[in-house]
């Protein structure tokens, strides 16, 4: 069970990342009419308060993406720990599209909404992993211990 919850966490970030990561992602995500302002719009972001790019700004096209990519990566692991610094990760996220859904143009807001709604998803799941009491074999995980 636990295996395939990770399997499908890793599998939506890694279409979430697709989807933000160029003009062949947005015909994918099933909006090919946007693909020509893609560069335009993903260039450039005047940073997201509260981020560490508040301020200096970035480029979505990378920054956006390798979070996904980034939490992708950890949702193949396990461990309380990870889920914890997941869920950091996540609520950074939704600041930075919260923030894009305010600086690019409104033709990219539902693409923006669909990502906006499978991280607030994903946040649920990781909120209630946290409150959830640990098995004997989770704990010897999180003290550092294979099985």
């Amino acid at each position: 069970m636990e295996v395939q919850l990770r399997r499908a966490r890793r599998a939506m970030y890694l279409r979430l990342a697709a989807w933000h990561a160029g003009p062949l992602g947005l015909a994918w995500a099933g909006r090919p009419e946007l693909a020509p302002r893609y560069p335009e719009a993903y260039a450039r972001c005047g940073g997201a308060p509260g981020l560490a790019c508040a301020g200096v700004g970035g480029e979505p096209r990378v920054c956006l993406v390798r979070r996904l990519e980034r939490l992708a990566r950890s949702a193949e692991r396990g461990g309380r720990r990870r889920r914890a610094q997941e869920k950091a990760l996540v609520e950074e996220l939704l600041l930075c599209v919260g923030h894009l859904q305010k600086e690019l143009p409104p033709e990219f807001l539902p693409l923006l909404e669909a990502t906006e709604k499978a991280l607030r998803q994903d946040l649920d799941y990781l909120r209630s992993a946290a409150s959830a009491p640990l098995s004997p074999e989770q704990k010897g995980q999180d003290q550092g211990q294979g099985p």
